[in-house]
């Protein structure tokens, strides 16, 4: 039943809630409806099977979108705090940060492409008109030096003649310069693709992910049972597969507001002689644990916090 005003998508009249059949992984809830994930594996979860609902920060209240930010985070520290262990909401954060920081280079990597190759456009651009204008007065020499050589005209004086073999001259040294300069460009472009098609395969994702418009449940699988199970994998991988399973669904609006979540999670689960310096002991967990991920992944050592004066806390030590 709708509360404090709010509405089913059915019942509000909710745009997102008209058109074609929903989907076959789409199901209906209290919430009105909402997306179920693909299962993820993650070692060493509390339960054999978690499902962790992720609230839309956009909202349809009265008749119009709303932004509630604040209620998404609330709801998923809610679940989280009681559904992942201490080390793996720290390591889970430290992984989702990753990935975003890895998406952010390559949306301003593909930017700076997209510069390049708007000014290597612009270069062909010009670089055809010049070919157009050499290739104009090319053919207009060819037409006096025809009008000079015909057997109708007059002797031709010396004068003429050298001033044509002078434009002449003059011309095939633009055109020798207009040639260097394409071959400059070509190899440019092909560098350009090279470029392109590197980026490409390191891109996190291929597909521009919109806010979510519904709930989004995440189902989560320990992997097998029992709780003295060995981990068949680390905590940093478990945790990267984790955050890699987010990246097509979620935004990184939404991205952004599971780390706040999660690092909510982590605060809260401070001990008591480490309260009064909450913000050093939640910084000291994430540098190890920046620490450790990036030493097992390579491409994570780029996206390593700088080390700080304030960062030499470590939890567990007196202030």
């Amino acid at each position: 039943m709708p509360t404090n005003g709010e509405n089913t998508p059915d019942e509000a009249g909710d745009p997102a809630a008209t058109g074609p059949k929903y989907d076959r992984y789409w199901d209906r809830s209290r919430s009105g409806v909402h997306q179920i994930s693909r299962p993820i594996i993650v070692d060493g979860l509390k339960k054999a099977i978690l499902k962790i609902e992720l609230a839309p920060r956009i909202k349809w209240i009265d008749g119009e979108y709303v932004d509630d930010s604040y209620r998404a985070v609330e709801h998923a520290t809610a679940q989280l705090v009681y559904s992942f262990s201490l080390e793996q909401l720290v390591m889970a954060t430290v992984a989702l940060r990753n990935h975003m920081r890895k998406s952010k280079e390559h949306i301003e990597k593909k930017k700076v492409m997209q510069e390049l190759w708007t000014e290597l456009a612009r270069r062909m651009k010009k670089l055809k008109l010049r070919d157009e204008h050499l290739s104009f007065e090319e053919e207009r020499l060819r037409d006096r030096r025809r009008e000079l050589k015909a057997p109708t005209s007059l002797d031709t004086p010396l004068a003429l003649e050298q001033v044509l073999e002078l434009d002449e001259a003059d011309l095939t040294d633009r055109r020798a310069v207009w040639a260097g300069d394409k071959e400059v460009a070509r190899r440019q472009w092909l560098e350009l693709e090279k470029r392109d098609e590197a980026l490409l395969k390191d891109a996190p994702h291929f597909e521009q992910t919109d806010d979510l418009k519904n709930p989004y449940v995440l189902t989560l699988l320990s992997g097998g049972s029992g709780e003295n199970k060995v981990r068949k994998r680390s905590l940093a991988t478990a945790m990267n597969t984790f955050a890699e399973a987010l990246q097509k669904p979620l935004s990184r609006t939404d991205q952004m507001l599971l780390e706040i979540a999660l690092r909510r999670c982590i605060r809260a689960s401070a001990p008591p002689h480490e309260m009064d310096r909450s913000e050093d002991w939640e910084r000291g967990l994430l540098r190890a644990a920046e620490n450790e991920f990036a030493a097992e992944f390579d491409w994570a050592r780029a996206f390593v916090t700088p080390t700080l004066a304030s960062d030499q806390y470590k939890p567990g030590a007196k202030a």
